[in-house]
């Protein structure tokens, strides 16, 4: 037959202690000072987490996937090295670009992205360790955020369809917000930026024109 316990925990604010009292069948207390830290490794240790959140299906091009209460985020990694781009009327057909990711914070109630994020990476097998680069052009935050300005995102009641977000942003009219000249090895402006590029490999970029920012793929996935 088996005899249930009593265990009793008592906690001391003032001494900063914390005394688990166990009593057996014999009637016998058993006394223990625990700190607040062992305490709470304790209560961390003993639970048991069954349950299992799965993605469902990912988008295409998708390398990575961060799930929270409510959101998704996804981490698209852009097929393309070129794109149809627009700086104040004129436009870039087929211009060059060098390997981006995407992050896109999908809102799986809504169908609504809530946030996104871009990174410049080495055009090469991606892992965590990937070296990532000061993004030349514009509209993009120094913590990797996409300014999309007053335009609409599209809503998604399929998030695998979250892949096309990332042509649909690069075919956005730039300007010249958070743009600067200090982020091309060049220093040119934006439109001499453009001009110099148009003609030029996408290899062209890793040897003359992007910076370093000392960080990784790794370190943009992890975030907030």
């Amino acid at each position: 037959m088996v005899h249930e316990r009593e265990t009793v925990i008592r906690i001391s604010p003032q001494r900063a202690e914390i005394v688990v009292e166990q009593c057996d069948d014999a009637g016998v207390t058993a006394r223990k000072s625990l700190t607040p830290e062992t305490f709470a490794k304790c209560i961390v240790g003993s639970r048991l987490d069954t349950e299992v959140r799965r993605s469902g299906l990912l988008p295409e091009h998708c390398i990575g996937v961060s799930l929270s209460e409510g959101v998704t985020q996804y981490f698209i990694r852009y097929p393309e090295l070129y794109a149809d781009v627009s700086y104040y009327g004129t436009l870039y057909e087929r211009f060059p670009l060098p390997r981006l990711v995407f992050a896109f914070s999908y809102d799986t109630e809504s169908g609504k992205v809530i946030g996104q994020k871009l990174c410049v990476v080495k055009d090469q097998r991606l892992t965590p360790k990937t070296p990532t680069y000061i993004y030349p052009f514009s509209n993009v935050f120094g913590d990797a955020r996409i300014c999309i300005g007053k335009n609409a995102l599209p809503s998604y009641k399929d998030a695998t369809r979250i892949f096309t977000l990332a042509g649909f942003i690069l075919r956005l009219p730039n300007n010249d917000d958070m743009f600067s000249e200090e982020n091309n090895k060049l220093d040119l402006g934006y439109r001499d930026l453009l001009e110099h590029l148009k003609d030029k490999a996408p290899e062209y970029y890793y040897t003359d024109v992007l910076i370093p920012d000392g960080k990784t793929l790794k370190d943009f996935m992890e975030r907030r």
